[in-house]
C-alpha cells in the first residue's frame, strides 16, 4: 500500500471486513466480498502494472474454480480498461468529487452559500483541528465514537469501496481527523481522511456529526478540512462520492438524459441527487468510477452483489434460516 496505493480509494481496502486476495508474486492484493454468486472487488487492485494484471488472471481462475463470477465497485477508467482484456464489462456508476486545495476558495458569487454557512458557524463559536488519528487519546476517541453511533442510529454502517468502518482499527494508522467543537469545547462533528501514497493527496471516508448541531457545520468541517491539509502539503482531497453525477450534471446523449432522470427519481431512496448538489458547491473535479461484470447479461445480478457489499440493499434470508 505505502509503495503503490496512490489511487483515491486504495487504502480503503485495509478495512478488516474486507477479504483479500494477492498474486503470486507477492506485489499486488485486492479487497473483496462475496455476495450471492459474485466475488466483489473494491476499486482498483494496488500494485505494479505487470503483477496486477497477473493478479487478475489468478484472479479469474480463483472466482471460476467457485463458481463465482467477478465484478467489481469504484474502479478507475484505467483499471476498466486492463479488466477488458480480461473479459470484463464497464458500466458508470457516478462520480468522485476531487478538490484542487490550491485553488479552493470562499471568494466570489459562485461558493457564496458556502461561504455564508461557513461564517455564521464560526460566529455561533466553533472551531476546527487537523489531528493525527494515531494521537487520539481513550477520552477523544470514545467520545467521538460516542457521537458517530448517535448519528448512525439504527442505520446500517454502508460503504464498501469507498469508507471506513469506524474510529478503531489498524485502518487509522497514518490517518487524519478533523474534529469540530462548539463553544464549550466537546466535540460536535468530525470527518475521517485516509492518504494517498505516492502523491499528495487524501479522501474522506467518515463524516459524522451531533445531530443537534446547527445547519451549516458539515460545510464548515469541510472548508476547515481542505484549508488545513492544504497547509499539510495536500494538494488534493476526495470528498464524497455522487452516484450518476454526470447523467444529473451534463446527460450526452438521450439515454444518459433518461437514466437522469431515473437517477432522480431514486433520489428518495438513495440521495442520489442530494449527494451530487453537495459535492457541487464546492467546485470539485469530477472523476468517473465504474462497476465491472463479466457476461453480456451480467449487468443485473453484479449490480444487485454490489449494492448487498455497499450495504445499500438489504439482503434477503431464507425463511427457517440464520447466519
Amino acid at each position: 500500500m505505502r509503495e503503490h496505493g496512490s489511487d483515491t480509494l486504495s487504502a480503503f481496502k485495509l478495512r478488516s471486513d474486507s477479504h483479500y486476495f494477492f498474486s503470486s508474486d507477492g506485489k499486488a492484493m485486492v479487497g473483496y466480498a462475496v455476495e450471492g454468486r459474485r466475488l466483489v472487488i473494491a476499486g482498483d487492485p494496488v500494485g505494479p502494472s505487470e503483477s496486477v494484471r497477473l493478479l487478475l488472471r489468478e484472479l479469474c481462475a480463483f472466482a471460476e474454480l467457485r463458481a463465482l463470477k467477478l465484478a467489481a465497485v469504484g474502479s478507475s477508467a484505467s483499471f476498466a480498461e486492463v479488466a477488458r482484456h480480461a473479459g470484463l464489462r464497464s458500466f458508470y456508476i457516478g462520480d468522485e468529487a476531487i478538490i484542487d486545495t490550491g485553488s479552493f476558495s470562499l471568494d466570489g458569487r459562485a461558493i457564496r452559500k458556502v461561504r455564508q454557512s461557513v461564517r455564521r458557524i464560526e460566529r455561533e463559536g466553533f472551531s476546527a483541528d487537523l489531528i493525527e488519528a494515531n494521537s487520539l487519546d481513550p477520552a477523544l476517541q470514545a467520545e467521538l465514537e460516542s457521537l458517530a453511533e448517535l448519528w448512525r442510529g439504527d442505520e446500517v454502517e454502508r460503504g464498501f469501496s469507498m469508507a471506513t468502518p469506524g474510529l478503531a482499527g489498524e485502518h487509522m494508522a497514518d490517518t487524519l481527523l478533523l474534529v469540530a467543537r462548539g463553544g464549550d469545547g466537546a466535540p460536535a462533528g468530525l470527518l475521517h481522511f485516509v492518504r494517498c501514497y505516492g502523491r499528495p493527496a487524501a479522501s474522506l471516508g467518515l463524516m459524522r456529526r451531533d445531530r443537534e448541531s446547527p445547519n451549516g457545520l458539515t460545510e464548515f468541517m469541510i472548508v476547515s478540512a481542505i484549508e488545513s491539509l492544504r497547509a499539510a502539503g495536500i494538494e488534493e482531497v476526495s470528498l464524497n462520492f455522487a452516484p450518476f453525477a454526470r447523467l444529473i450534471h451534463s446527460p450526452d446523449r438521450i439515454h444518459e438524459r433518461v437514466l437522469g432522470r431515473i437517477a432522480r427519481a431514486a433520489d428518495t431512496f438513495f440521495q442520489v441527487e442530494r449527494l451530487y448538489r453537495f459535492n457541487a458547491k464546492f467546485h470539485p473535479r469530477w472523476e468517473p468510477r465504474f462497476m465491472l461484470y463479466e457476461g453480456l447479461l451480467g449487468l443485473p445480478s453484479a449490480g444487485l452483489a454490489v449494492m448487498w457489499a455497499e450495504r445499500q440493499l438489504p439482503k434477503p434470508r431464507l425463511a427457517g434460516r440464520s447466519g
